[in-house]
């Protein structure tokens, strides 16, 4: 079983499956242009003879990327395919709330501090607070708006989360080698 995954990748609580009833094609399709659909394909040889059982193109090399193109290519097409291929596929979930109690624990990772001697006292949970900034960050740029609950709020852009997490946990940027923007530290 192979998975395609979408970028960024989110956590799998934030992902809903496709459904023909519940999903119309040109959402899906857009998604997927976008990158933001989640694809599991099964084994390649029975999928492939699915495919060849219903005339969609099985070339010897390339044929994910054809029965990928085939997939989007209508309606039709992605129905039968999530009906009878063995195909699954997941996007973004609309939205979600970051309510007080996760706001509270995010704030306690922020102020949390042991003794540092002369250097006085150094925040301990910030690594932990960066990482799930960035799943929050990732959310957002997966296409899922994310309200911030008590508040008026609405994250969904890059610069709107930006502008939220720096406001909320300014020191982060300057006190901190890794960086709510930065996944490769």
């Amino acid at each position: 079983m192979e998975i395609i995954e979408m970028k960024p990748d989110i956590p799998a609580w934030a992902k809903q499956r496709v459904t023909p009833e519940d999903h119309s094609f040109s959402l899906v399709s857009q998604l997927h242009d976008q990158g933001r659909t989640q694809i599991q394909l099964p084994d390649l040889k029975a999928l492939k003879g699915w495919a060849k059982s219903h005339g969609w193109p099985t070339p010897w090399f390339g044929f994910k990327e054809a029965f990928i193109a085939k997939l989007f290519e209508s309606q039709e097409t992605l129905t039968l395919a999530l009906n009878e291929s063995g195909i699954t596929m997941h996007i973004p979930i609309p939205e979600h709330s970051l309510t007080i109690e996760r706001l509270q624990e995010l704030d306690a990772l922020y102020e949390a501090r042991e003794d540092g001697g002369v250097l006085g006292q150094r925040p301990t949970g910030w690594g932990i607070l960066v990482s799930e900034l960035r799943e929050i960050r990732r959310l957002v740029e997966a296409g899922v708006t994310v309200k911030v609950e008590g508040s008026q709020t609405v994250l969904n852009t890059w610069q709107s989360f930006y502008a939220w997490a720096h406001g909320r946990y300014h020191m982060l940027e300057d006190g901190f080698d890794s960086w709510i923007g930065d996944d490769d530290s």
